[in-house]
C-alpha cells in the first residue's frame, strides 16, 4: 500500500499540518521533542493501532479545553491500484470515531492486520533485553498481523486462565475431590486453547527466526551468529512440530497435573503459553545478559526487516515501514544496509542528524521544529 496524504489537526504538539508523501522514503529531521515521532504515531493510528498505545484523551495538545477535537485524515491506495481510500479518525472528550471510506468502524483495531505496517521505535530494544512478556507480546503482534484469528485465540486463552486462577484463589472452601475435578476441567480447557495459541505463534516464528538470522549476519561483518529459540514451558526440550497437536495437548495436560501442588501453593497457573519466552543468542551466549547495546539494536533491526519480509511473502503486499530513530548509534555500513533493504517499501524515517540519511537517493524531507513541518 502507498500513503498519499495526511492531514492533522490538534494532535499532540501539532496544531495543524498537511502532507503529500513520496511513494518511497519520507524523512523527518530535527531535534528531539519537536513532533517527528508524533507524526509517525498519527500514521500508525490510522493503520489500526498506535505504537504508543495511548488513551484517546492523551492525543490532544497539552492545555487544550474539553471541546478541542483531534482530527487525522489519511488517504492511501493499494499497490498497483489507482483508487484512493480514506481513513478519518476524530477524537473529542476522550472518545473516538473511525471511518474507512465513510463506513464507521467499531474499533480502530478492525483495520489492524488488514492495513499492514512495520514500526521500529527505541522501545523495541526491550524485545531483546526486556522481560519475557515483551517478547510474547511481539510474537503475538506479528502472528495477528498475518492471521487476524490469532488475537481471538489468545483472548479465549487469557479469559480461561483468569477463571482458573480465580478458582485457585478460592479452593480452600472445597473438598479435595471436588477441587480436583474442577481443576481437571480447567486444565483441559487451557490445554486445548494453549495449543491453539502455541501453534499460532510457531506458524510464523520459524519464518521470523530464519530471516532474522540472515539479516543479522548481513548487518554484522564479524561473523557473529544469531540463533533464536522459542522456549515452551510445556514442551521444554521435547522434540515436536506444529503438526503434533495430540502430543502437545497430552504434554500440556500432564504438565498442568505435575504442577498442581505448586499451583495450589502459589494460587496461580505456573506453566503454559502465558509464561513462554523467546531466547536470542549470539554465538551461543544469551543476548539479554551479554549483548552490547549495538548488538541488541542489530537484533531488533533484523527482527523488523524479517517481519516486513514475512508480511510480503505471506500477503504479496508491501507493508508501510515506520522507523523512528532507527539509524542513531549505527555506523555507515549498517545505515546503508537498512536503507538498501527498504527500497521497495514506502518508509517514514525520523532522525536528529541529517548525516544519518545521506545514503537516501529518492524521497522527500521535512524539517521539524515545535510541531511545524517545512519541506526541505
Amino acid at each position: 500500500m502507498i500513503i498519499k496524504s495526511l492531514s492533522l489537526r490538534n494532535f499532540r504538539n501539532i496544531a495543524s499540518a498537511d502532507f503529500e508523501f513520496h511513494p518511497k522514503v519520507n524523512i523527518f529531521t530535527g531535534n528531539n521533542a519537536q513532533g517527528k515521532t508524533n507524526l509517525c504515531e498519527a500514521v500508525s493510528i490510522c493503520l489500526g493501532k498506535s505504537f504508543r498505545s495511548p488513551k484517546p484523551a492523551e492525543l490532544v495538545p497539552f492545555g487544550s479545553d474539553e471541546n478541542t477535537e483531534t482530527v487525522i485524515e489519511l488517504s492511501f491506495s493499494f499497490d498497483n491500484l489507482d483508487k484512493e481510500n480514506t481513513i478519518l479518525y476524530t477524537q473529542k472528550k476522550g472518545s473516538f470515531k473511525l471511518t474507512f471510506n465513510e463506513i464507521e468502524m467499531k474499533s480502530a483495531e478492525k483495520l489492524y492486520g488488514a492495513l499492514r505496517y512495520v514500526s521500529f521505535i527505541p522501545e523495541d530494544l526491550y524485545i531483546v533485553k526486556g522481560n519475557p512478556e515483551k517478547r510474547r507480546d511481539y510474537l503475538d503482534y506479528v502472528s495477528n498481523m498475518i492471521n487476524r484469528v490469532h488475537n481471538s485465540k489468545l483472548y479465549e486463552y487469557n479469559k480461561a486462565l483468569r477463571q482458573k486462577n480465580n478458582l485457585l484463589m478460592k479452593l480452600e472452601g472445597y473438598n479435595t475431590e471436588a477441587a480436583a475435578a474442577m481443576l481437571e476441567s480447567w486444565n483441559d480447557t487451557l490445554s486445548r486453547l494453549g495449543v491453539n495459541v502455541m501453534c499460532g505463534r510457531l506458524k510464523y516464528f520459524a519464518f521470523l527466526e530464519e530471516y532474522a538470522r540472515k539479516y543479522y549476519s548481513m548487518l554484522n561483518q564479524n561473523n557473529e551468529k544469531l540463533s533464536v529459540k522459542y522456549e515452551s514451558t510445556i514442551m521444554e526440550d521435547k522434540p515436536y512440530t506444529i503438526e503434533d497437536v495430540s502430543l502437545m495437548y497430552e504434554t500440556y495436560m500432564q504438565k498442568l497435573r505435575d504442577t498442581a501442588e505448586k499451583e495450589l501453593r502459589m494460587k496461580y497457573t505456573v506453566a503454559g503459553v502465558h509464561r513462554d519466552d523467546i531466547l536470542f543468542m549470539i554465538n551461543e551466549m544469551p543476548s539479554k545478559d551479554f549483548a552490547s547495546q549495538g548488538q541488541i539494536r542489530s537484533i531488533a533491526i533484523a527482527l523488523k526487516l524479517a517481519e516486513a519480509k514475512m508480511i510480503y511473502e505471506k500477503s504479496s503486499d508491501y507493508p508501510i515501514m515506520i522507523l523512528d530513530d532507527i539509524l542513531s548509534e549505527l555506523d555507515g555500513f549498517r545505515r546503508g544496509f537498512i536503507i538498501n533493504h527498504i527500497e521497495k517499501l514506502q518508509t517514514f524515517i525520523t532522525s536528529c542528524n541529517i548525516s544519518d540519511i545521506e545514503n537516501v537517493s529518492e524521497g522527500r524531507m521535512w524539517k521539524v521544529e515545535k510541531g511545524k513541518f517545512e519541506v526541505c
